[in-house]
C-alpha cells in the first residue's frame, strides 16, 4: 500500500497514524508543498492520502498557493474511491474540498478536551469501536460547517464537527 502524506507545516508528523501505517507495511511518500515540493497531479500512484495539520488556516491560499491543487487532489482521491484522512488543518481542507464553509477563529481549544461520538459513528467501520465519550488533545482556533454529503461522527460544545466522513473512505 502506497500512502501519500502531505505535510503542511514544520514538525507536524504522523504520530500514532504513522505507527499504524508502519505496522501495516505502508510505503510512505512524504511531500512538503509548503517548502515547494510538488504534489502529485492525481491519485494514480497512491492507495491513500493523509493530509496533516499546521498553524495556518484552511483559507490561506495567498500564503500557501498549493492549497487549491491539494483540494483538487483530495477530490481525485475520493473520486477514485481511495482513502483520505485529514487531521486538524487537513480535516478543514477536506471539508473545504467538498464545499464545507471554513470558520476562522470560531473554535478555540487547547489541551485535553472531551469529544462525543454521534449515533452514526457507532456503526462507522473506523470509529465504531471507540467509547462514546473520550478525551483527545486539541490545538486549534478554526472549525467548519460540514459539506452537504458529509456524515458527522464526533463533536463537542466548542467545535460541533470534530470528525466526519464523506462517502466510504474520506475522513476528516
Amino acid at each position: 500500500m502506497r500512502v501519500l502524506v502531505v505535510q503542511n507545516y514544520d514538525n507536524t508528523g504522523l504520530g500514532q497514524v504513522g505507527a499504524a501505517l508502519a505496522e501495516a507495511g505502508a510505503d510512505l511518500d512524504l511531500r512538503r508543498p509548503y517548502q515547494g515540493e510538488a504534489l502529485p497531479e492525481d491519485a494514480a500512484q497512491h492507495d491513500a492520502m493523509v493530509v496533516l495539520g499546521g498553524g495556518q488556516n484552511a483559507l490561506a491560499d495567498d500564503d500557501y498557493p498549493y492549497f487549491p491543487a491539494l483540494l483538487e487532489l483530495t477530490r481525485d482521491f475520493a473520486g477514485k474511491d481511495r482513502a483520505v484522512l485529514g487531521i486538524c488543518l487537513g480535516s478543514q481542507l477536506v471539508a473545504r474540498a467538498f464545499g464545507g464553509e471554513n470558520r476562522i477563529g470560531a473554535a478555540n481549544e487547547f489541551g485535553w478536551c472531551g469529544v462525543s461520538l454521534t449515533p452514526d459513528a457507532k456503526v462507522d467501520p473506523v470509529l465504531g469501536a471507540l467509547p462514546e465519550n473520550f478525551p483527545i488533545f486539541q490545538w486549534h482556533d478554526d472549525t467548519f460547517a460540514l459539506p452537504e454529503n458529509a456524515v458527522r461522527l464526533a463533536g463537542n460544545d466548542v467545535a460541533e464537527n470534530q470528525a466526519f466522513r464523506i462517502g466510504r473512505a474520506v475522513y476528516g
